[in-house]
């Protein structure tokens, strides 16, 4: 690769779920990566059940193992999270764990928040989804300007978001109108999306801010080689685009629960193998 380092690989606590922070945390340290994306589900960092005591005592704890959040993901697919919802009370209490997200993690250091747009229930039309989408954006896109913090779109099917694909989320972006919001890459969510890595790059046009890397189809987020995505070349269309931000591994599966370092430490090895041409 001529433009992919391993220095923009991120390990994170994903897969580490079952497991408490601290044991996620050590096996992190281990393996080696200093950078990681930090999820924030429950036991780890729950944001409903987190406040500034709790996020000083994370901030030390991955100082002490010498680990820096250059990510941070709240769960927002397992718990109902949804800033689109047209129920208010839900809606406010999605936006409450989103503005956390964006205090928290430019707290500490971390430069991008994964966000979904929410989601319409699949009998309503989306388009009135779409419009609080936006609203919701607007109002947490201010918030991350002020704290200097980028909010990146995930694609996803519409029982996830109203962002299916690439081109949405350019369309989501223009509507929103911040500098604040742009756009990543999931490789294990491309199949569902239909298209390709280069497409998906072409079609971001330039808002591309965060990539997750797992294998994928038809299950998704495995170890790479698990699954059936031709990720050398899809590293090599980022290679291409001269792609220099953050891959992070987003190792998420039941298969790993019992397993979570072997899953992490594999996948870790393999991306570097690929970056390093070694594949």
């Amino acid at each position: 690769m001529k433009t992919l380092t391993r220095d923009q690989i991120l390990t994170s606590n994903y897969p580490y779920w079952r497991y408490s922070l601290s044991y996620a945390l050590d096996s992190l340290e281990r393996i080696g990566c200093r950078n990681i994306e930090f999820y924030g589900c429950y036991p780890h960092f729950h944001l409903d059940d987190v406040g500034y005591r709790d996020l000083k005592s994370l901030q030390k704890q991955l100082r002490n193992h010498g680990l820096h959040a250059a990510a941070f993901t709240p769960e927002q697919c397992l718990y109902p999270v949804n800033i689109a919802s047209f129920d208010p009370v839900a809606r406010k209490r999605s936006m409450e764990v989103f503005r956390k997200s964006i205090l928290y993690g430019a707290e500490l250091g971390a430069k991008t928040v994964v966000v979904l747009a929410g989601y319409a229930t699949l009998d309503e039309d989306e388009a009135i989804a779409w419009r609080r989408s936006v609203a919701s954006l607007q109002e947490l896109s201010r918030l991350a300007e002020r704290n200097g913090v980028t909010l990146v779109l995930e694609t996803s099917p519409r029982e996830y978001t109203t962002t299916h694909t690439s081109k949405d989320v350019v369309r989501m972006i223009r509507e929103v109108g911040s500098p604040a919001l742009s756009g990543m890459i999931d490789t294990a969510t491309l199949g569902f999306s239909g298209e390709t890595m280069a497409e998906a790059i072409r079609d971001l046009e330039g808002h591309l801010d965060h990539v997750h890397f797992a294998d994928g189809v038809p299950n998704g987020h495995l170890i790479p080689e698990e699954g059936t995505l031709d990720l050398p070349e899809m590293l090599r269309a980022l290679d291409g685009a001269g792609y220099d931000k953050a891959i992070s591994l987003e190792i998420l599966n039941d298969r790993y629960v019992r397993n979570p370092h072997e899953a992490m430490q594999k996948s870790y090895e393999r991306l570097i193998e690929y970056i390093s041409g070694k594949e």
